[in-house]
């Protein structure tokens, strides 16, 4: 029964196999001419294995407010603060560098296949199929392996330059290695100056690294290997000192880079066009002012020249590099658009690199204004496709849009950048996250200055929060844009957003939003108005919350700075602005004239006639105990406003004329005592303290804090 069943597997696999070859023979189409029944198929065009994807996903089209692909297509999980994004994709990949170690300290594991049938074959070989040798594990190489020169080959192929050392030493060092293999190790160490190359897989941790400018100095590691292979050759080729000579120019090695290229040419070794841009990168190291280092460039050029090199575009970046690490002036600008000009004659257009260096050397940050970007952009427009060429060419959108906020102050022109910048597949030049970051902070900012307040909330909203979370100070400018905009609605959602982004502990943000919510407010619709007391009373809660949490221990961070006096004084007029006795909002000023009376705040208020006005509006609507609150604090300050405030507040609680009030306030206090309510005693002591600084009797105070001090 069983060998039945076997036989009818083995047919039924032997007729899909003939099915596949009978498909693939009608796949096969003739490149050209006719066929036997009169139909010409067209000639078949090959395909790559992404083009239907791409041709599907040129259909839909790009959602500009669709996070990265690296997050997760889910609202619930998509970071939208700064932090939570480095955190998210730092996380994911330390999931993949755990697997790597793995792979690595258990390499035994992925090279055989223990849980095969006996019937298989037990020899080992590699348990992938496909094999992928990436994925593989990495050779260990110590003191006691047999290494051949195909693993010295395997080493430098890969860039493994420890490993590359090690087996290199295990043959013999440069006895026993041949000249080829030298001259690659060779390479290798001076690409990246003896030192082991950071991985190219770990991508986000680079994005997210901070970053550092470039070190301008010599770095070149002396009487390093390099340079002892190097003396080992005999004859030295020029491969040998082309390689050599692009090491030390490379990590600032300038002087002796540059006489080992003069030993070069008096022995007649030619040296490459490459070998020159190295040196003209450096050139600045070897002399002092501008002019010198213009001769000592224009030399390089011509001895150029004389050995028949024709420069390329790694000249021009190497020279316009060199010349906007030297500083400004006239001299040096004009100096740059000669060999610019010189450049296209060879028909060697400037590239994104190259304009990168020019907006270094026009546009300095406290140099005159000088729009050289609007004719740079004129150029990059007029081409079909922005082709990166060189490392430096991502910096240049970054640095484009930072010339537009910071130096020129145009939007017409940061929206030409942008358009540039979208167009075809060029946001691949935008960098990494850190760049991508810098460069909407600068578009922001310039269009919060600058531009219309119905395109600055199109961009807001197309951009925040899943392509960019701005910056406490790029937040502080969207607020003073809505506020200057009068847009009380989304004032209120800012509040959000700073507790969304991670902002809702800087307290400068804080008082800005509220001092914007006072300014806003008068002209604002009633629905308006109650989300922003709604915001200004949740901003008072995540403040008491945050100090419950450090006393409590629960926080490691240390304490925030508190709110100022002038911010809660804010909050309290905004959430006095109700006429309904039993709105919660009385609450809020209530706990915000208790953090005030309690010296939880820092400084005193610098409007204090904002309290007098709360006090009026609490005893109207029946709240004399916050009015005898407010009352006290301003007459303990000493505040002027604090007779008027007393006077005027018991004018509304007493329902009679100031003048009869004050009347009634110079009678004894016994008889007041017992003709007053306790909230309305409370005033009175308050008005004798501001008026003859007596200090408060402890036995009537305490009115203006009981329970029944808001009772009529």
């Amino acid at each position: 029964m069983y060998s039945n069943i076997t036989i009818q597997r083995q047919v039924a696999r032997l007729a899909r196999i003939f099915r596949s070859l009978s498909t693939l023979e009608g796949q096969k189409l003739p490149v050209g001419g006719k066929s036997i029944d009169g139909i010409s198929p067209p000639p078949r065009i090959p395909r790559g294995p992404t083009d239907i994807l791409q041709a599907l996903a040129a259909t839909v089209g790009v959602d500009p407010t669709a996070p990265h692909y690296k997050y997760h297509d889910d609202p619930f999980l998509i970071p939208q603060s700064n932090y939570r994004k480095r955190a998210y994709a730092l996380s994911a990949e330390a999931g993949r560098k755990a697997a790597a170690w793995i792979r690595d300290e258990h390499a035994t594991l992925f090279t055989t296949r223990e849980w095969d049938p006996p019937l298989k074959m037990k020899t080992p070989y590699v348990n992938a199929d496909p094999e992928i040798e990436a994925y593989a594990p990495r050779p260990i190489y110590n003191d006691e392996s047999k290494v051949t020169e195909e693993d010295l080959i395997y080493t430098i192929n890969n860039a493994l330059l420890d490993d590359a050392v090690k087996v290199y030493q295990l043959l013999g060092g440069s006895e026993g290695v041949k000249d080829e293999l030298k001259l690659a190790l060779l390479q290798l160490l001076c690409f990246y100056n003896e030192k082991e190359p950071i991985a190219a897989e770990w991508l986000e941790e680079r994005w997210f690294a901070a970053a550092t400018r470039e070190r301008q100095a010599a770095t070149w590691r002396l009487g390093g290997l390099a340079d002892k292979i190097f003396a080992a050759m005999e004859p030295k080729t020029p491969e040998a000192y082309c390689t050599l000579i692009q090491g030390m120019a490379k990590y600032y090695q300038a002087e002796r880079a540059h006489a080992l290229a003069q030993e070069a040419i008096e022995n007649g070794i030619p040296l490459s066009t490459d070998v020159y841009n190295s040196l003209l990168s450096c050139v600045g190291f070897l002399k002092e002012g501008t002019a010198l280092r213009i001769e000592a460039m224009k030399s390089l050029l011509a001895q150029m020249n004389e050995q028949g090199l024709t420069p390329n575009n790694d000249t021009l970046i190497s020279c316009l590099k060199s010349i906007s690490a030297w500083g400004g002036g006239k001299a040096l600008q004009t100096f740059a658009l000669q060999i610019v000009s010189e450049m296209r004659k060879l028909n060697i257009q400037p590239g994104l690199g190259a304009y990168y260096h020019l907006l270094c050397l026009f546009c300095k940050e406290r140099g005159p204004r000088i729009d050289i970007l609007s004719t740079i952009l004129s150029d990059l427009e007029s081409r079909a496709t922005l082709e990166p060429s060189d490392i430096s060419d991502t910096h240049f959108f970054i640095t484009a849009m930072g010339v537009c906020s910071e130096h020129l102050q145009d939007i017409t022109l940061a929206e030409r950048v942008h358009a540039l910048l979208m167009k075809d597949d060029n946001y691949k030049l935008v960098g990494d996250a850190y760049k991508e970051s810098i460069y909407y902070r600068h578009f922001v900012t310039v269009a919060c200055r600058h531009a219309p307040f119905e395109r600055t909330t199109q961009l807001l909203d197309t951009l925040i929060p899943n392509i960019y979370v701005p910056e406490p100070s790029v937040m502080e400018e969207i607020i003073r844009t809505l506020e200057v905009g009068g847009a009380g609605d989304r004032l209120a959602e800012a509040w959000s957003q700073l507790v969304v982004f991670g902002h809702a502990k800087r307290v400068k943000l804080l008082e800005r939003l509220l001092e914007a919510f006072c300014n806003c407010y008068s002209y604002q619709d009633e629905d308006v108005k109650g989300k922003i007391r709604a915001a200004a009373a949740d901003m008072l809660k995540f403040d008491q919350m945050m100090e419950e949490q450090v006393e409590t221990g629960d926080r490691r961070t240390p304490m925030q700075q508190k709110l100022s006096a002038s911010s809660l004084t804010n909050i309290i007029e905004l959430c006095s602005d109700v006429t309904d006795k039993d709105d919660p909002s009385w609450e809020v000023v209530g706990e915000g004239l208790k953090r005030l009376r309690e010296e939880q705040a820092t400084g005193v208020p610098a409007k204090p006639e904002i309290l007098v006005e709360v006090a009026k509006k609490a005893a109207n609507v029946g709240k004399p105990g916050l009015s005898a609150t407010a009352v006290t604090y301003l007459a303990e300050c000493g505040f002027e406003e604090a007779l008027t405030a007393c006077t005027e507040t018991l004018s509304v609680m007493l329902n009679r004329p100031v003048e009869e009030v004050e009347t009634l306030l110079r009678e004894p206090r016994a008889s007041l005592q017992a003709a007053l309510h306790p909230s309305a005693l409370v005033i009175a002591e308050a008005y004798n303290l501001a008026k003859t600084g007596a200090p408060m009797d402890s036995s009537s105070s305490s009115g203006s804090d009981s329970d029944t001090s808001d009772e009529d």
